[in-house]
């Protein structure tokens, strides 16, 4: 019974991995029916009919979403994007004067190359933590792959900050794949005695493998993380002020930053 629920326990994680999608938009003509009498049941189906066949037409979109093939929709849309501003910026600038239409090959330029850059960066991030999710989901260890999950939803700010995660990420695996042959099946027979005991080595021996292997894939998969942010033409947005304090009652009251600085303090020290 336990390797059958151990086994299933994999297959849903590695196909929860599969299957993660991002960047997706789907685009659903509407539906609309001019001087058409029919009856209620004949209108939902009509509706229902229609839609359904736009859902359809909209897969190959869901499909070139998936994370494990490195999003080509969201390389292609990114790539389009940088095309586009490389030749709207030098004709905006060109309207306006000629240091401006400079300006503009400039602005446009770099939003090419940051485009194609950061989107081949980006479809490798993707790839590779697609990767290191599934061998994560192969340990088998919910709190590990909770304690990866949280570390890796925090992008990073730059390069050096991905090749600083990542390290750590790294030797993090390292250690714990090490450490997990014997904390394993302690913890193990402690909640569970004797088969607790030997599903906790199952567990030590496959996390002294899997881990590392995971800590150097999520180790490349932060470096590409920090490319794709140095390449990003975009700017990040930066808060004026700390956010609105509530109290317990929900009352909106006026803004004080004493309030919204104290209360940020208090987040930041409990995470």
């Amino acid at each position: 019974l336990i390797p059958l629920q151990s086994l299933n326990l994999l297959l849903k994680s590695i196909g929860a991995t599969l299957t993660d999608v991002q960047d997706v938009v789907f685009k659903l003509a509407f539906f609309e029916l001019s001087y058409h009498f029919c009856t209620t049941q004949q209108l939902q189906s009509a509706v229902v009919r229609h839609y359904s066949k736009q859902a359809i037409k909209q897969m190959y979109v869901l499909i070139l979403g998936l994370d494990v093939l490195g999003n080509p929709f969201g390389f292609i849309r990114g790539l389009s994007e940088g095309v586009e501003a490389f030749f709207y910026e030098p004709y905006q600038g060109a309207i306006q004067g000629p240091e401006e239409f400079i300006e503009g090959m400039a602005l446009g330029l770099k939003a090419l190359v940051g485009g194609a850059v950061g989107g081949l960066a980006g479809a490798a991030s993707r790839i590779t933590g697609a990767m290191a999710k599934g061998v994560a989901a192969m340990t088998m260890d919910e709190d590990y792959q909770q304690k990866r999950r949280e570390a890796m939803n925090k992008q990073p700010t730059g390069l050096r900050e991905g090749i600083t995660r990542g390290g750590k990420g790294l030797v993090s695996g390292f250690v714990s794949g090490i450490t997990g042959i014997v904390t394993k099946p302690i913890r193990g027979a402690q909640k569970e005695g004797a088969a607790g005991f030997f599903k906790g080595v199952g567990k030590g021996l496959v996390g002294a493998v899997a881990r590392p292997t995971g800590g150097i894939i999520d180790m490349a998969s932060s470096t590409f993380q920090g490319i794709k942010k140095v390449a990003d033409s975009s700017e990040d947005v930066i808060s004026l002020r700390p956010p609105r304090f509530f109290g317990e009652d929900g009352v909106i009251r006026p803004y004080r930053l004493r309030d919204g600085a104290g209360s940020q303090m208090l987040q930041v020290k409990k995470m």
